[in-house]
């Protein structure tokens, strides 16, 4: 039987990398011009723009007249575009952000004449265990990858790579790369390459790709295939493309393996298993962007259309573009050029600044709409689904010090935190030591059951002190204490006794400092290193004690060697200066951590340490819709080498919010709002390594102890990265939950509760910079706003985890969604949502495709039963 040799022109344009958008972007603007005209001419008959649409909109941006010549490419099937946006990082960015990237991609795509439904990840660095589902939900069938896939899970190419769901899409793994036909151009050994790409196939169809990174139009394919044909005889090479590929595969029917899980090992090509931890100052602000957008701005966009705010598509699609720029895959990793880096951040900063914005504009208007507004009122927004208690704390500007809130007519307990006092008067070059106009600043603690989805109204009347307010005392002592948790500051360490479940934790967590001689791609021990331990023996303490919440404040300076020389030299000179707040709030069983450092120190790594003293052989962490349990050692660790692997199958992996360890006596989960990559170590006594950051100076380098060979990024020059050694302040914030027991959804559960702050706004004038725009007047609506309004109620819902709620793509409803996230069938259990009213509904996917078949009305929606990591979206309309 003559094998069909599928030869596919595309080319792989990383957006950014040693380069930055901006300097790729002036040879795009030229190579696409080259694939318009060898398609129109042609010389070739298929092209593939690398199934990200980011480029293509680049492109049309200043090349206008091009447009109409590109769509009738698009359309005649001969110019392959989408489905992706960008090519994205799938181990770090969340589920809602992968979702966004394809919608935003394929709606542009086919706006252009049809995004092709190819689920393509030619060059990520692994594939989520989530990836199959999301495919088959958004309407792909088919996918190609490249990275990640190591024979003890499949040796074949061809496979069916499932979720546990039963969602699946049929893929074909590129082994040798996006980059083998080149050989085709650049080579006369026919039957050398023939021989790499059919090891491992089992259908006559076989894939052989010819492009590369950034690369040219090869205008000579047609002759070069012509020569291959020659020279072969069981083999024929044709022009083709991925769909033709795909059909002549599922034609044959043969029987493929099931493939089940992340694909995240090395055997044949590096997978760079600790990129998760450089330039943490990046995956900060990028954790904080995307939990806005998907926890806050979206939600509170949906509550205002309720009540007569229009719906701004376009300017949430400019937010979320400029956020997905920065999770392709080398942005992500943040394994590029110092240059290219700061274009990134600025991305973050930019998206940062805008989508903050949007959530104080709309919180104020919708505030100084509502139709009984009153002088010091402050509206309370809950962007969650389901009700929440909880101990806020809020800035308030009055006149006067004294103060009473009361909420639904009720007085509400607070505590006064801080209070400032500042003169209302005009600046001066001669300050005013007595000024006539003045008000207080006020930082408040206080608890309150929030709405779920809306808002609510808490009045503010001055001039009464009430029976309740307390001032936040600082004492002198050495322990914390609430109903769930007591912590002790003993000899340096922090000791910790878990009162529910009668646990002690001594020494509950440390830093570890030790060398790093990676890059930023990888972690990579020194071979000459020390490890050092840091507590906080040496710490200045402080301790505050109010009836909400209480603190234990460490400060003072870890000492580590300043470089690598040091290390070898055993000398310890770096200061680095730290604080550290550890928290407890009244009724909340979470411990509260934030830690502020500056690095000062070069080439090393800097790990929280969380001594669980648990005994088991697996973490948990969360997925982009659900958990993995991963082994806490590789089955592939010892023979890693033997089989010449690309790189150690560490046991350093990706986490998106939490990880857990427990065995049958206890449990420790760790909530991080941007810290992505953990460890376990230790043997009987596990301990959680959380990766705070990695401090490096070049963006490759060749022949690491993890990572032998040559150089990742570039293998020809090194690139000196001195931003990434982050010589800069940096800030941590965690949630710690200790007890005998783990269950997934409510950890999720937890984590959002924990990490979603809530917006709020005063209305009141005295202090016109409580936002950046407050100092300028704002048009209320000028229909009636309600005082209070609550959209839907989630609160019963118990087993699965919510996961968004937005305006629907077609914008005439809204969507919310809900995963099951474990492997477990979920039977029907009265999961269910409600609502003041009646509602219409129906089950749809996240490609929000309705079936008008299948709609219901009524007050609730049945969720029903969810099979194993099971994803349901629904498509609502109020009445």
């Amino acid at each position: 039987m003559t094998n069909k040799i599928h030869v596919i022109a595309h080319t792989h344009w990383d957006y950014e990398w040693y380069f930055t958008s901006s300097e790729s972007f002036i040879q795009l603007c030229y190579h696409v011009d080259e694939v318009i005209k060898a398609l129109e001419e042609g010389v070739l008959d298929y092209y593939m723009l690398d199934g990200q649409m980011s480029i293509v909109e680049d492109y049309l941006e200043v090349n206008t007249d091009k447009k109409e010549r590109l769509m009738a490419l698009i359309k005649k099937g001969k110019l392959k575009v989408g489905p992706w946006y960008t090519q994205s990082d799938q181990m770090i960015i969340r589920g809602e952000s992968l979702v966004r990237n394809l919608q935003i991609g394929m709606e542009l795509g086919d706006s252009l004449g049809g995004a092709d439904r190819l689920g393509y990840v030619p060059d990520a660095f692994g594939q989520s265990i989530d990836m199959p589902k999301i495919f088959a939900q958004m309407g792909i069938d088919k996918a190609v990858f490249w990275r990640g896939l190591s024979s003890d899970k499949a040796n074949q190419r061809e496979l069916f790579w499932e979720s546990e769901d039963g969602s699946r899409v049929l893929a074909y793994n590129l082994k040798d790369g996006y980059f083998v036909g080149v050989q085709l151009i650049e080579s006369n050994n026919s039957e050398s390459l023939m021989k790499q790409i059919k090891k491992g196939t089992t259908s006559s169809h076989i894939a052989l790709p010819v492009g590369g990174d950034q690369r040219y139009v090869d205008f000579n394919l047609k002759e070069r295939i012509a020569d291959y044909n020659k020279a072969l005889s069981s083999d024929r090479l044709i022009e083709s493309n991925y769909d033709d590929l795909f059909e002549g595969i599922n034609s044959e029917r043969k029987d493929l393996p099931k493939v089940q899980g992340e694909l995240l090992n090395a055997e044949v090509s590096k997978i760079h298993r600790s990129i998760y931890s450089s330039r943490y100052d990046h995956k900060y602000i990028n954790d904080k962007v995307e939990r806005r957008l998907i926890y806050q701005l979206e939600p509170l966009m949906a509550i205002a259309t309720q009540i007569g705010i229009p719906y701004k598509k376009e300017l949430v699609d400019k937010i979320w573009k400029l956020t997905l720029k920065n999770h392709a895959h080398d942005s992500a990793g943040a394994c590029n050029s110092d240059k290219t880096n700061q274009a990134i951040l600025q991305r973050l900063i930019d998206a940062d600044q805008l989508s903050y914005s949007m959530v104080d504009y709309l919180t104020r208007k919708i505030s100084e709409s509502r139709k009984e507004i009153k002088d010091n009122q402050i509206t309370v927004f809950n962007t969650l689904p389901m009700r929440r208690e909880q101990v806020l704390r809020l800035k308030v500007s009055l006149s006067q010090s004294d103060f009473v809130i009361y909420h639904n007519g009720k007085e509400l307990p607070y505590e006064i935190i801080s209070m400032e006092k500042h003169s209302n008067e005009p600046i001066r070059k001669k300050a005013n030591t007595s000024p006539k106009s003045y008000y207080f600043e006020i930082e408040i603690a206080l608890k309150l059951e929030l709405v779920p989805l809306g808002y609510e109204v808490l009045d503010v009347i001055e001039g009464n002190k009430g029976d309740t307010p307390q001032i936040v005392e600082n004492k002198h002592k050495n322990y914390i204490e609430n109903e769930y948790y007591k912590i002790d500051y003993v000899n340096g360490e922090i000791n910790v006794y878990d009162k529910v479940s009668d646990t002690f934790y001594e020494n509950l967590f440390m830093i570890e400092d030790t060398g790093d001689d990676g890059d930023n791609y990888d972690y990579s021990p020194p071979l000459e290193d020390k490890t050092i331990m840091l507590g906080f023996s040496n710490s200045f303490i402080e301790c505050s004690q109010g009836t909400f919440a209480c603190c234990l404040k460490l400060s003072g300076t870890f000492i580590v060697p300043l470089s690598q020389e040091e290390r070898i030299q055993m000398k310890n000179t770096c200061e680095i200066p730290y604080e550290c707040y550890i928290t407890l709030k009244t009724g909340e069983r979470s411990i509260g951590i934030q830690l502020e450092l500056e690095n000062n120190a070069l080439d090393h790594r800097m790990r929280l340490l969380i001594n669980g003293n648990v005994n088991t052989q697996q973490s948990i962490s969360d997925t982009p819709f659900g958990t993995i349990s991963r082994p806490i050692t590789d089955p592939n660790l010892q023979s890693w080498q033997e089989k010449a692997w690309k790189e150690e199958p560490t046991g350093i992996y990706p986490m998106l919010n939490f990880v857990n360890i427990h065995d049958g006596q206890r449990s420790v989960t760790v909530f991080s709002k941007g810290v992505k990559e953990y460890e376990i170590i230790g043997k009987d006594d596990m301990k959680i390594a959380l990766t705070l950051f990695r401090a490096v100076g070049y963006l490759g380098k060749p022949d690491l102890l993890r990572r032998p060979g040559v150089a990742s990024g570039n293998q020809f020059k090194y690139i000196q990265t001195p931003d990434s050694q982050l010589q800069k302040k940096l800030k941590y914030k965690f949630s710690l939950m200790l007890g005998k027991s783990f269950f997934e959804s409510e950890a999720f559960r937890h984590y959002q509760e924990y990490a979603i702050s809530v917006p709020y706004y005063q209305q009141q004038s005295l202090n016109q910079f409580t936002t950046t725009l407050k100092y300028f007047v704002m048009q209320p609506l000028s229909n009636a706003v309600p005082n209070h309004l609550s959209l839907l109620d989630t609160t019963k819902v118990k087993k699965v985890v919510f996961s968004s709620f937005k305006k629907s793509w077609d914008g005439k409803g809204f969507i919310i969604r809900f995963f099951n996230p474990t492997c477990k069938k979920i039977e029907d259990g009265g999961e269910v949502i409600s609502h003041h009213g009646s509602i219409r509904w129906s089950f749809t996917n996240m490609a929000e495709t309705i079936n008008e078949n299948d709609v219901y009305q009524e007050n609730t929606i049945q969720l029903g039963k969810f099979k194993p990591k099971e994803i349901k979206t629904i498509y609502v309309q109020f009445a």
